[in-house]
């Protein structure tokens, strides 16, 4: 019995990883010049090739961490002005961290947690950087106000799922519609993702939080086709983002979860 014990719990990983997913989201249609991407199992490690790459010109338009790794997409030609990055241990200090920027005029670009940090890429633009952050304990109260959001004129950025609570990161715009979508299983997931397309909508956001994928569809100007591929660990992803480069596309977002 105790070697089947040492064995479970030796496989237990294996078998975690098997499950867990990483998703790339494409687009093509995008200004962005210049794409690469970085991976790294340290948080550290890739604070110091964000700033290498700022000091070459590159700016950072997506960052995630999952399962030991930590991932940056950077690009050129973004339309940004200036970026940074802020870090913090505990919700309760980013909150502050994310007023402290807002009044000077950054706005959040994306955000991920990992390592048991909070860390996230803020801009500025030509444009009106404003933004805001509502949450919720409950998804069904949180969906309530993501609908209240849109008719007051806001359109969602990301969502996110951090310390028990839903939180929604919008701005305003009245003029992308945009819908929800959540499904327990990436399978289910992806029929959504197969109707929405069929809508005219494209994936703009995606994240996964209790134990659901969650993601926002926006009739955006932006991208004129999409993709997306999937695996379970990075390595396999490196020839299926060479092959989509070729046929035109650019990462517009990556996203991790079970």
């Amino acid at each position: 019995m105790r070697f089947y014990l040492t064995l479970w719990f030796l496989l237990l990983p294996l078998f975690a990883q098997a499950a867990h997913k990483w998703i790339v989201t494409y687009a093509k249609g995008t200004p962005y010049t210049n794409e690469a991407y970085i991976v790294t199992d340290r948080w550290g490690i890739l604070a110091t090739e964000i700033k290498k790459r700022w000091d070459q010109g590159y700016d950072v338009i997506d960052i995630e961490q999952g399962y030991t790794r930590w991932v940056a997409v950077f690009a050129k030609n973004t339309g940004f002005e200036t970026q940074s990055y802020v870090t913090r241990r505990v919700w309760a200090d980013f909150r502050k961290a994310l007023a402290k920027k807002a009044q000077q005029g950054y706005r959040l670009l994306d955000i991920t947690h990992g390592e048991n940090l909070y860390a996230g890429i803020f801009v500025k633009t030509k444009e009106d950087n404003t933004f805001s952050y509502f949450t919720a304990d409950y998804y069904d109260q949180f969906r309530k106000k993501v609908k209240k959001a849109w008719a007051k004129g806001y359109a969602i950025d990301m969502i996110r799922y951090y310390e028990g609570q839903w939180i929604a990161f919008v701005h305003e715009d009245k003029n992308t519609p945009q819908t929800l979508d959540a499904a327990r299983t990436w399978k289910a997931f992806q029929k959504i993702i197969k109707e929405r397309w069929k809508e005219g909508y494209f994936l703009t956001d995606l994240h996964f939080g209790f134990d659901q994928w969650v993601g926002t569809f926006s009739k955006t100007k932006r991208y004129t086709s999409q993709s997306y591929d999937l695996a379970n660990k990075w390595k396999y992803l490196n020839p299926l983002i060479k092959k989509r480069r070729k046929e035109g596309y650019q990462i517009v977002h990556i996203s991790e979860g079970w």
